[in-house]
């Protein structure tokens, strides 16, 4: 299908097994005209010479999905299908690939964050719980007149019920004004952190869990 629209292909897509399959995950915002973004979901198999899609799915939001921009879900990595839509209060939602519909299935009643924070990795489980890297925007106008942004980060631990456990306070990989993560796994005794610099470089970060935790304690 032909672009409509001046942000082309999937953006920000983060990798995810679910039901011996993987996939990619992130937003689409080049099928209208007026940049409407839904969360795309492409089932990919993975050899030693190629990756190719096999099948695209357009996600809809929850309820009558008339929302304009759907982006950053978080993929929880042992529940199928089941993403992070929201973080502040927290909103899990399921999509069923047999219906092609999205329904909430627990929205939290609590502000824990000051801040905005919105998705970044996929929810890996971790601890008992989950662990999430966030972002948060603080939006400007550049010399230009155009919209800029600073991005930073924050480690959240979640519980099973979706309660923050622990959080860092909010960082920055390398000091960029524009940085992004989009995915995160468990290697061994190591967390791996892949993110974005000034959306012209990518880089994956090894950290030991331990440093992880103690980050999030301080």
């Amino acid at each position: 299908m032909k672009p409509l629209w001046e942000f082309v292909g999937l953006e920000d897509a983060r990798i995810v097994k679910w039901d011996g399959k993987w996939y990619l995950c992130g937003v689409r915002r080049d099928t209208t005209t007026h940049g409407q973004g839904r969360m795309e979901l492409s089932q990919i198999e993975i050899t030693d010479q190629h990756v190719v899609e096999v099948t695209r799915e357009r996600i809809p939001a929850p309820g009558t999905n008339d929302s304009y921009c759907e982006k950053n879900w978080m993929p929880i990595l042992d529940q199928p299908f089941h993403f992070i839509k929201w973080s502040n209060p927290v909103e899990i939602v399921k999509y069923d690939p047999s219906t092609k519909t999205t329904k909430t299935v627990y929205l939290g009643d609590r502000n824990y964050f000051n801040d905005d924070p919105r998705g970044g990795s996929q929810a890996i489980p971790f601890e008992n719980g989950y662990l999430t890297l966030t972002h948060e925007t603080e939006l400007f106008k550049s010399e230009a007149g155009k919209k800029n942004a600073i991005y930073r980060h924050r480690l959240v631990h979640w519980s099973k019920d979706w309660i923050p456990l622990r959080k860092s306070n909010a960082f920055s990989f390398m000091d960029a004004k524009i940085e992004f993560t989009c995915g995160m796994a468990v290697h061994g005794d190591d967390i791996l952190m892949t993110f974005g610099y000034q959306d012209n470089a990518a880089y994956i970060l090894k950290t030991p869990k331990n440093v992880v935790k103690d980050y999030m304690n301080a």
